[in-house]
């Protein structure tokens, strides 16, 4: 018998003997809630922006505003991958989201738009490492055969956040107040308030994340053999509310795990980073982040665009009852109508000029009910991961359709719908992390999870100002060249591993 314990076992059948049960449940439920938090402060931010009219931010300092997060994204990615891979999974979440918490925080204190945009974009720099850190910790902590359903699930949260971000800021800004802080020089107005309230989620599940462990299979990996045995214990006695003594194993070995030297960080980070751009896993890497920045672009850019394109339909359809034709009929914007950037009392349209200082009650509703909606079908295909690539290739289908079609529509509401459905490539953000989780060894999972959110936010960065730029001009033509970019994504997705199906 003490032979037999001592017979390393491989990590993937140590880790099918912790079984799945209450720690795993509690664990995917804090990793959402990050993932929801990063989603209601980064999409937030876009709310926060268009009402914060005591500042007076111009069209072009906007733009500026909204895309400076994810310039911040792109800049800190690989760190957080080199430090996930090298410090761990638990400790790049603790440290980054209690940061980005009190830097949010901080925000709401700003004196004008600069200072406003700098203290988002510090907060982001922190908060993007939980994006990809929170997926490792969960797809390294859960036995496979119901690895992929719970980073779905967990991919339901952040696709809900731009609604739950709405719905929290909905009645904030309700509020009727304004306190004068004399040294600071300014007025804490709703708008401020909101700052810290689509916060609190990320100081929440900053503390949450304390109380569990670290990636049993990164300590392998890091040769703290006896630290993932304990670790492993600690899951088995919770999930079987058994003694830890119970869990027969005494020693793991990985079977990807990759031998580490001291070298500098520069070194360290390329060491890490550069397999993945070349054979075998060039191919596969080009492939994925491709679909990625499609998925990316599509979706997060819209929803930035989508308070004022919602509030311009809606006011056009009070103006005129029989309003015809499609969204780009209503939100194209003519030149000449725009007189030094601003509009007249009785103008008929709204420029993005114009500061309301609140969200209209069908913006709330529709961002909400559309991403409830995709939380769902979410939460459906959670179960038919074993078809992932076939439900891959039908997200991509449709999202492709809708664009083609909304510009077809007599009337704007149908029109507005094929819009939303046109944004439905954010359910197969959860289908992506899936493969990078799968088809990565464990040795720079991390690195290639941070450096797939560097390629989606470097979409998103360029498709907000995209967007801005040709969609209220060129609307027509902006949204066929945009269907005919997602079927080129189809076509990238053809070509990924074949679905199997998962042990069970």
């Amino acid at each position: 018998m003490d032979k037999e314990k001592e017979t390393p076992t491989p990590f993937e059948d140590a880790l099918e003997r912790t079984g799945n049960g209450l720690y795993n449940v509690l664990l995917v439920l804090t990793c959402g809630l990050i993932l929801l938090a990063i989603g209601v402060d980064l999409f937030g931010f876009g709310l926060v922006v268009s009402v914060a009219c005591d500042l007076n931010i111009t069209v072009a300092q906007k733009g500026i505003l909204t895309s400076l997060p994810y310039v911040g994204i792109l800049l800190v990615s690989y760190i957080w991958g080199y430090i996930s891979d090298t410090c761990g999974r638990k400790f790049s979440l603790i440290v980054s989201v209690q940061a980005a918490f009190v830097l949010s925080c901080l925000a709401s204190f700003s004196t004008n738009w600069w200072i406003l945009g700098l203290m988002k974009f510090l907060s982001v720099c922190f908060s993007c490492a939980a994006n990809s850190a929170t997926y490792t910790l969960v797809g390294e902590s859960c036995i496979k055969r119901v690895r992929s359903k719970y980073m779905l699930l967990m991919t339901c949260l952040l696709i809900l956040s731009p609604g739950i971000g709405a719905v929290m800021s909905y009645p904030t800004l309700l509020l009727d107040f304004e306190t004068e802080i004399p040294f600071l020089g300014i007025n804490f107005t709703p708008w401020r308030l909101l700052i810290i309230v689509l916060a609190l989620p990320l100081g929440i599940g900053g503390a949450a994340i304390c109380f569990f462990h670290e990636s049993p299979k990164f300590l392998i990996n890091c040769d703290r053999n006896d630290e993932a045995i304990e670790v492993l214990q600690h899951m088995h006695s919770i999930n079987n509310r058994d003694s830890k003594d119970n869990f027969q194993v005494t020693s793991i070995y990985l079977e990807d795990a990759v031998a580490t030297k001291q070298t500098s960080l520069c070194r360290a980070m390329y060491e890490l980073g550069a397999p993945l751009f070349r054979p075998p896993m060039l191919w596969r890497t080009l492939q994925l982040f491709f679909i990625v920045a499609v998925v990316y672009f599509t979706n997060n850019s819209l929803l930035v665009w989508l308070p004022y394109i919602m509030n311009t339909v809606m006011l056009s359809m009070e103006q005129n009852t029989t309003t015809v034709g499609d969204i780009c009929s209503v939100i194209s914007i003519n030149p000449t109508s725009e007189i030094n950037g601003t509009l007249s009392a009785n103008a008929t349209a709204i420029t993005p000029e114009v500061c309301l200082g609140y969200i209209e009650d069908n913006v709330i509703i529709t961002l909400f009910m559309a991403q409830s909606i995709y939380a769902f079908l979410t939460f459906i295909i959670s179960y038919l991961m074993k078809w992932r690539r076939i439900v891959l290739l039908t997200i991509l289908t449709i999202s492709s359709l809708s664009g083609v079609l909304l510009n077809l529509m007599p009337e704007p509401i149908s029109s507005v719908f094929l819009l939303m459905v046109f944004t439905c490539t954010n359910l197969g953000m959860g289908i992506l992390a899936s493969y990078f989780v799968d088809l990565y060894p464990t040795s720079c999972r991390g690195m290639v999870a941070c450096l797939s959110i560097m390629v989606g936010r470097t979409s998103t960065f360029i498709g907000i100002n995209v967007v801005g730029n040709l969609i209220f001009y060129h609307c027509h033509v902006t949204f066929y060249m945009w269907a005919l970019l997602v079927l080129s994504s189809v076509l990238a997705a053809w070509f990924l591993p074949p679905d199997k199906p998962l042990k069970s």
